[in-house]
């Protein structure tokens, strides 16, 4: 009776099994959409976690993430700026021609995101002038502190181009100014200033969407034939690749025409400028120069 049975089971039979299996089917199915829609969540806010949480949880004992304080990178850095830096002269009468010419004397230094990076205490500290730009004021707060009292800095309030209101930190040496505020505002006085620009992982911080409009302010503040020294991450691991930020970059992605291509030449491959303490990553370093106009 019971062979009879799985042989040829019964219409009522044939109901409840499909049933019992639809059940289970769908349940399973949408435990899997929860748990896929959680992990999508979960994944994208911690992608994109607010730059000023993230400095919270850093600054609170949290994950370093990819911060590098060594002194050592600050100066390979400032070293690979100088010894690229050319400056624009006009030549005599009898040739009308610009040329380049190497120029080691105080700079006007442009650090992008620059978060806390002792990067620009250093360059101060070698004589170059320094501006940083940076939305999250607790990183700005930390790097004050790098230069001593907090009574060297005056702070002055006022309202960018889009009329929100950003701040700016001057040092009493007149020497180092931090902006307060978004990197993507247009700040007319900034405008042709700097004769070069030290941008440490913030390209590769930026999402793929926010890059040409980077890319085209970073192009109006730096002067002409201007040099910027660029770090970015370099991931072993191809399957990595598309995760970030920081996110994996090589040259193709730095000279894209919708990045730096459209307003700069490409001068040198540093290859790996300092070691990390990430696996299989590497820190890697770019030399760009602003195209001259003609």
């Amino acid at each position: 009776m019971i062979l009879d049975i799985l042989v040829i089971p019964d219409t009522i039979t044939i109901t409840l099994l499909f049933v019992i299996c639809s059940i289970q089917y769908v349940s399973s199915f949408s435990t899997n959409i929860r748990v896929n829609n959680f992990n999508r969540r979960y994944q994208h806010t911690s992608i994109n976690m607010a730059w000023s949480d993230t400095w919270a949880d850093i600054l609170n004992g949290g994950s370093p993430r990819w911060k590098v304080d060594d002194l050592n990178s600050k100066k390979i850095a400032l070293d690979y700026i100088l010894q690229h830096h050319t400056t624009t002269t006009t030549a005599t009468d009898d040739d009308d021609q610009q040329k380049g010419e190497s120029n080691t004397s105080s700079l006007r230094i442009l650090c992008p995101l620059a978060g806390d990076d002792p990067f620009i205490h250093y360059a101060y500290s070698q004589g170059h002038e320094v501006t940083a730009i940076d939305i999250v004021p607790e990183a700005l707060e930390v790097m004050r502190l790098q230069f001593g009292n907090a009574s060297d800095w005056s702070v002055v309030e006022t309202n960018d181009s889009s009329n929100k209101e950003e701040k700016q930190w001057k040092h009493t040496s007149g020497k180092v100014i931090l902006y307060e505020g978004d990197i993507l505002t247009k700040r007319s006085e900034l405008l042709n200033s700097f004769d070069a620009i030290y941008d440490k992982d913030s390209f590769g911080a930026l999402n793929l969407d926010m890059r040409s409009a980077y890319c085209k302010r970073l192009s109006e503040y730096i002067k002409p034939n201007g040099t910027i020294y660029i770090e970015v991450k370099y991931k072993e691991n191809e399957w990595q690749r598309p995760n970030g930020p920081p996110y994996h970059v090589e040259k193709e992605d730095i000279m894209n025409e919708d990045s730096f291509g459209n307003c700069f030449e490409y001068v040198k491959s540093l290859g790996e400028v300092y070691p990390l303490n990430i696996p299989n990553m590497k820190q890697t370093g770019h030399i760009l120069r602003r195209v001259l106009k003609r």
